[in-house]
């Protein structure tokens, strides 16, 4: 099978409008993982998202001056966190997050919240903002800013939305998934499709791990100028069964759902 490979550029230039649009479009989830790429591309992506944000709802200011002020550190709903321990988040930090959060905006747009380098949370920390995940709160956004996202709990990848920058190297995609997608797209190799999935599956990280490189053939296939209609609703289909494994529903049900939604079918 042929898989075309994409250029870094190429993909980078793709996935930044995309996201700046939903960003003016204000459709934002509470939130996201942010990948891919390298820190200080991360950085800059999160200042011009932001920029967008504030702008849309404070037409007030230019987004040169927001972007000024959010690179200054004098936007007051804007809190930057970087790893304060050796290695580590320390467990006070996240606290600080969890008050931050529970604080009324003081600008008339969302709090941001941007925890760089969050795969440098440790398991406590992690479970301490896991909690605040399961309780979004009001008109606040956080950001995980990563560029080793498998070193996040499953359970926090499940309840933030991913927001994939590129790589910095060319990309293809990956064979074996991409014929697993064609396949899934067939209804009539429901039952095939579902048990060759099974067999691989052995435990819910294999199941989420599967489910993220679904997604991420998806949205590739975006880029290489798919249908998005029908793109668009397989992948709201992977976030449901990403969500379903959340809530301990079992893999062969969340696997046959999802199978039927690719096959043009719903439950």
């Amino acid at each position: 099978m042929f898989c075309r490979v994409f250029k870094s550029e190429e993909i980078a230039i793709l996935l930044f409008d995309k996201w700046m649009k939903i960003a003016e479009s204000g459709n934002l989830m509470h939130s996201y993982i942010v990948y891919g790429s390298n820190e200080s591309d991360r950085i800059n992506f999160i200042y011009e998202f932001v920029s967008r944000v504030i702008f849309r709802d404070d037409k007030k200011r230019s987004i040169s001056l927001i972007l000024k002020m959010l690179k200054d550190n004098n936007y007051a709903d804007f809190h930057f966190f970087n790893p304060a321990g050796e290695h580590d988040f320390l467990t006070s930090q996240i606290e600080d997050v969890q008050g931050v959060i529970s604080r009324a905006p003081i600008e008339k747009s969302y709090k941001f919240i941007i925890i760089n380098k969050a795969d440098r949370m440790n398991q406590v920390a992690q479970n301490r903002l896991l909690k605040t995940l399961e309780e979004p709160h009001g008109k606040t956004i956080i950001f995980l800013l990563t560029d080793k996202i498998e070193l996040l709990r499953q359970t926090i990848r499940s309840r933030c939305s991913n927001m994939y920058l590129g790589e910095a190297v060319l990309l293809d995609r990956n064979c074996e998934i991409d014929e697993l997608v064609d396949n899934l797209r067939e209804s009539k190799f429901f039952y095939k499709s579902k048990n060759m999935l099974l067999t691989q599956l052995k435990n819910y990280e294999d199941a989420y791990g599967l489910l993220q490189s679904i997604e991420d053939n998806l949205r590739m296939r975006l880029y290489d100028g798919e249908d998005p209609n029908q793109l668009l609703s397989e992948i709201a289909a992977v976030i449901e069964a990403r969500k379903s494994l959340s809530r301990n529903i079992s893999i062969g049900n969340v696997f046959g759902v999802m199978i039927l939604k690719f096959g043009g079918f719903d439950d």
